[in-house]
């Protein structure tokens, strides 16, 4: 298979740990807080946590942030992505070497926060559903009608759960490295590190500066057996390393890593072939993903361009209404 992405549409390679199969959903991931549903996102820092960087002075830092953000919207900052809608196509290596490939479409909102994904087999053409609404979690096999409600059996179904945690959490990160806006804000003490020369996927370099931040801990929690923290201790941060481009603004990677969770290895998503959504935005229409200090990609995927008005646009749409009837559980029939 090539090593690249063609523009014209979406082809995947790759992957074998289960937190990069945050699009296809077809393998287990890490064990992180045992058979619990989805854990809303975090609410913001307590009183006495470090404070937000003051986005309103001038740092080189900031400035590189904010140029990435010009990059993605325009000169018309954004407010937080309520809602994701968009579909993939995404390629998934096993440990055999075998290639598993799926078309893959996600719906997404923020608050309340939901999640449905279907996802259609290249091979067998069999299409299956996993949604949450918040409270119950749910599996479709759309060719036999079968259902599943993964949190009536959650020591049962302790795997699938865990893998709808880590999508849940992957979602959330792509939209905030894709509307830097609401990001930015978030980061604590962003500060420059050393510049470096990016090659892109099509073996362009670029002169680009690193940017590395703290981020309240708002993906993984503490670690299983943990003790609570102390009243007036700082809540774990996350450490986030932005790669951009110097000319553009362009985000080429983004690192997270969790210094509190041994368990979890850091996660790179590496972004090119940067395009407009229907709506405006500017995203990358091709991922790869990296665990730990991989050099090769254990994913890549691809978003899946439409037509528009005679123009081609990445099916990545931000802030779409969505209909609150998509995450209702079905029916068995």
């Amino acid at each position: 298979m090539s090593s690249r992405l063609p523009r014209h549409g979406v082809v995947g390679s790759a992957l074998r740990s289960a937190a990069a199969l945050v699009l296809l959903g077809c393998a287990a991931a890490p064990a992180q807080d045992r058979g619990a549903a989805p854990s809303p996102a975090a609410p913001p820092a307590a009183s006495g946590a470090t404070q937000p960087a003051d986005t309103t002075a001038p740092s080189p830092a900031l400035e590189r942030l904010q140029k990435a953000a010009r990059y993605q919207r325009g000169e018309t900052p954004r407010a937080a992505a309520t809602t994701l809608h968009g579909r993939f196509h995404v390629g998934v290596r096993d440990k055999d070497g075998g290639l598993i490939q799926a078309d893959v479409e996600r719906w997404y909102t923020r608050s309340p926060e939901r999640m449905l994904t279907t996802r259609t087999e290249s091979v067998s053409g069999s299409t299956s559903t996993v949604g949450w609404d918040g409270r119950t979690a749910w599996f479709h096999d759309q060719g036999s009608g079968d259902v599943v409600i993964y949190s009536q059996a959650p020591d049962t179904y302790a795997v699938d759960l865990e893998l709808l945690q880590e999508q849940v959490r992957v979602t959330r990160l792509l939209l905030d490295a894709a509307v830097l806006d609401a990001l930015i804000p978030r980061l604590v003490q962003p500060a420059l590190g050393e510049p470096v020369t990016w090659t892109d996927i099509d073996g362009v370099e670029h002169a680009a500066a690193t940017v590395e931040a703290g981020l309240p801990d708002e993906l993984f929690g503490p670690a299983p057996g943990a003790p609570p923290p102390l009243p007036g201790e700082t809540p774990p941060q996350l450490r986030l390393r932005f790669v951009i481009d110097e000319q553009t603004g362009a985000l080429w990677s983004l690192r997270v890593a969790a210094p509190h969770r041994p368990d979890v290895a850091p996660l790179t998503l590496h972004f090119d072939l940067h395009g407009l959504t229907r709506g405006g935005l500017r995203v990358p229409g091709h991922v790869r993903v990296f665990r730990g200090d991989a050099t090769r990609e254990e994913l890549r995927l691809g978003v899946e361009l439409v037509e528009v008005d005679g123009q081609e646009r990445l099916l990545f749409d931000v802030d779409e209404p969505l209909d609150s009837h998509l995450f209702e559980t079905p029916a068995a029939r």
